[in-house]
């Protein structure tokens, strides 16, 4: 799509990285403007509409979302729109990565993608984009990082939402996903596997790479309109190769930490089994979630009822909610004594694991020996804090089953005292692993995920990035990098300031004007009109001869008076001089401005159109 108004990968990341600032419409506006100016040189000749799904009332529940752009102009022929999803952000972000792409059992978020666009089609009366290309649809174009690639392009495969899809270290469509949303696919998945069509954990047992190979032919026809730029430091990248995952469509890896190799070999090495466990707790933990919140899935997979629990505050706490809550107490630790053990097992099929996994990452440069044996030995006392606590837990309901209600308050007890015991245990080895290096290290892996990452690793040419500012280097002998984002803001957000100061200025002598020379010329009317009255009207002056000199008998009168006034022009030499010193000020300002531009200017070949830069930015 090179004829397209956002028709490079930096723009395209540019815009997106942009839409997680929230900002307001119109600095969004003006910096979408900007963008476009510095990656083309050119002025934007487009209208800007912009909507969010916050202003659509959508994703409220899923916690989708995004933010539209259309692009209009009859003049020239542009009509396109934008749909910029944003990625993981807040809590629901993150449970939808645990239910949807680890689970495969939500397509909410994808969902309120499709009802997005459909808003966005209907708030901007944009016809539906047909099969078949008219000369006057209008493409929707999808733009994605992280969770919003498998929200935009599974909203393209199952419903069609998109005409391409440009997405930046995206988290892959899930196969499991889609079997479960798609009727043609579980169709199709059905009658080449002969599994169940009632046994709804049927698709789990088939081979995962037979599977990826039959949903990537499935969906190939569409793949060519898939477009993704990955890391391959990226953490998504690394787990994309799991079971469930799956990448369509032309891929252009970016190495972005240059001296590690990235994760994705290391997480190719971990067992099938072990990515099993870990999606089966995933479904359980979805399953229960969504039926009754954070709390059942607990007492689900733990047997831990946080309602009862929640009551115990200490000792004498403990004896009372014997008397009202007994049978409630029963029910729950026999629940963990059956669910516990199966939890366990799951999680020791990780840890029976983890001196090869971690020994990977000590063969990657990641982390050191020492390192890697810490992570194993507190791993080790975590699961062996479980493991007590599954025995108090067996134990107690051994003393139960005597039906000796002193044993077992004392049992209860004791296991209460037991459990909270090994939870600070298990709290001190987390803290443990949280320590400075392993912060920086995990800092460091993150920053792969991160679309400044990508962007200063695919400079070329005199064009490089510093996190989503562009670099342009000279040509000359001796190399110079200039930050031409800053530059260009430095000038057009200079030009506001001296634009204010100059306004300001003004308004500063219109309250001159109003305050001390208005003023002054209407005191001195008032005054002029006084005595012009005296002048006119001696007479009614009388009074005041009276007032100050006794006469014997009351006929003396004013026939006449005549004022010698004197009115001295207002100085206000020295406030004019104030203001000619502002406004000086304000010139001087202007000059370092253009000095500056025009020194940029000078560092460039007059073919690089820099100057072209800073005469559009001042019109913004």
């Amino acid at each position: 799509m090179n004829d397209a108004i956002i028709n490079s990968p930096e723009m395209r990341l540019r815009l997106i990285q942009l839409e997680y600032g929230d900002l307001p419409e119109e600095e969004f506006k003006e910096k979408v403007k900007r963008i476009y100016l510095e990656e083309t040189g050119k002025e934007l000749t487009a209208n800007i509409k912009v909507r969010t799904s916050k202003e659509a009332k959508i994703g409220n529940d899923s916690g989708y979302d995004g933010t539209a752009i259309y692009f209009n102009s009859r003049e020239n022929d542009i009509k396109e729109v934008y749909i910029i999803s944003q990625g993981s952000q807040g809590m629901e972000d993150w449970k939808y990565n645990l239910e949807a792409m680890l689970a495969g059992q939500n397509i909410s978020q994808a969902k309120d993608t499709d009802e997005f666009v459909k808003d966005v089609k209907n708030h901007f009366n944009i016809q539906e984009v047909e099969k078949e290309k008219k000369e006057n649809s209008t493409p929707i174009i999808g733009l994605s990082h992280s969770l919003a690639h498998n929200n935009n392009t599974t909203a393209y495969l199952l419903y069609d939402t998109f005409d391409e899809v440009y997405s930046v270290n995206g988290a892959q469509t899930n196969y499991y996903q889609l079997f479960n949303a798609d009727n043609e696919l579980k169709k199709r998945v059905e009658e080449k596997f002969s599994i169940s069509t009632t046994d709804p954990d049927a698709i789990y047992n088939i081979d995962p790479e037979k599977l990826r190979a039959f949903a990537e032919n499935h969906y190939k026809g569409k793949a060519k309109n898939i477009h993704q730029i990955i890391s391959e430091d990226d953490p998504l990248y690394a787990v994309s190769g799991v079971r469930g995952f799956f990448t369509l469509g032309d891929v252009r890896p970016i190495d972005t930490i240059p001296g590690y190799p990235g994760l994705r070999s290391i997480m190719d090495d971990i067992p099938d089994d072990v990515v099993k466990d870990l999606q089966e707790l995933a479904i359980q933990y979805t399953v229960s979630s969504q039926n009754g919140g954070a709390n059942a899935a607990i007492q689900d997979l733990l047997g831990v009822n946080m309602d009862v629990v929640n009551q115990f505050d200490g000792i004498w706490s403990v004896t009372k909610i014997y008397a009202t809550n007994q049978s409630e107490i029963d029910t729950m630790i026999r629940d963990v004594n059956d669910k516990l053990p199966g939890l366990l097992t799951q999680i020791k099929t990780v840890t029976t694991n983890a001196d090869v996994i971690f020994q990977r990452f000590v063969d990657a440069r990641y982390i050191s020996v020492d390192q890697k044996n810490l992570i194993v030995t507190e791993l080790m006392n975590i699961q062996k804090e479980l493991d007590g606590m599954q025995k108090s837990i067996s134990t107690l309901v051994d003393i139960r089953n005597m039906h000796n209600f002193s044993a077992q308050l004392g049992g209860d007890i004791g296991t209460y005292l037991n459990i909270k015991d090994r939870a600070e245990a298990i709290k001190e080895s987390l803290s443990k692993l949280n320590n400075k290096e392993f912060q920086k290290l995990l800092k460091m892996i993150g920053s792969g995920h991160q679309i400044q990452g990508i962007l200063e690793a695919m400079g070329e040419g005199n064009k490089s990035y510093l996190g989503t500012d562009m670099i342009l280097t000279t040509s000359g002998k001796e190399k110079i990098q200039v930050n031409i984002s800053a530059a260009l803001r430095m000038y057009d957000e200079g030009k506001g300031v001296l634009e204010d100061k100059l306004s300001e200025i003004k308004r500063l002598q219109v309250a001159i004007e109003r305050e001390i020379v208005q003023c002054y010329k209407e005191k001195r009317t008032a005054v002029m009109n006084k005595i012009f009255d005296m002048e006119s009207n001696p007479r009614t002056y009388t009074y005041l001869l009276r007032k100050h000199v006794y006469f014997s008998r009351l006929d003396k009168s004013i026939i006449g008076i005549n004022v010698h006034e004197a009115f001295f022009p207002i100085d206000h030499a020295a406030i004019d001089d104030r203001i000619n010193s502002l406004n000086e000020s304000v010139e001087k300002g202007y000059t370092h401005l253009e000095n500056y531009r025009t020194a940029i200017e000078d560092l460039f070949e007059e073919e690089e159109k820099i100057a072209n830069l800073f005469d559009v930015v001042g019109g913004l």
